[in-house]
């Protein structure tokens, strides 16, 4: 991991990476869900009830 540290630090983050990990990963936030105030509105923030 040392030399992988040391040769994204020299050519830029993500130039080497794990093979486990996917270049383009297939999941991903789903923004149209995100409220345009989702920082500064109490109101649009999701409730959630564990049971």
């Amino acid at each position: 991991m040392g030399v992988l540290d040391e040769i994204n630090s020299k050519w830029g983050r993500g130039t080497l990476r794990p093979a486990r990990v996917p270049s383009t990963p297939g999941w991903g936030m789903r923004r149209e869900l995100l409220s345009p105030n989702y920082t500064t509105r109490w109101e649009d923030l999701w409730r959630v009830s564990c049971r």
